[in-house]
């Protein structure tokens, strides 16, 4: 395995994913809460657990989501994606990965970092962070569901 070749798959594959991440929030009036965007670029687990937390909410009648996992926004506007860097990569027990960014807004900006693992013969998004704030957003998903929050 070619150490220098896969980092760079593993950028171009983040930065595919957000040009059409950022393609739904134009085409949306930046307001994109698409979970077929996790179905098409996150691992089962991620899938399997924002399943468990979309359960929650429905029998709690609460809300779980403090940011946009895909903006790192917590209000709606226009945001744009730069700065991608593979900021780690391994290739066992499992191949995995992760990759800073930055998210701009019209006056702002927030450091961000996914990390992903190869599935199914494709690298995908397995946690996000938002590290202005530190949340740690698969973290935040299992504290939501194993506690009673009103």
């Amino acid at each position: 395995m070619n150490y220098i070749l896969e980092r760079q798959a593993v950028l171009e594959r983040v930065k595919d994913i957000y040009r059409v991440v950022r393609g739904e929030f134009l085409r949306h009036g930046s307001s994109v809460e698409n979970e077929l965007l996790d179905k098409a670029y996150c691992s089962k687990d991620w899938n399997s657990l924002l399943l468990a937390v979309r359960y929650k909410e429905f029998q709690t009648n609460t809300l779980f989501f403090e940011v946009n996992r895909w903006s790192m926004t917590t209000e709606s506007s226009l945001v744009w994606f730069d700065e991608f860097e593979v900021t780690s990569l391994a290739f066992a027990p499992q191949k995995t990965a992760s990759v800073s960014f930055v998210v701009y807004e019209d006056n702002t900006y927030t450091p961000a970092k996914l990390d992903l693992v190869y599935e199914n013969g494709q690298w995908m998004i397995d946690n996000f962070y938002n590290m202005k704030y530190g949340l740690n957003l698969r973290e935040r998903m299992w504290y939501y569901l194993e506690n009673d929050i009103m």
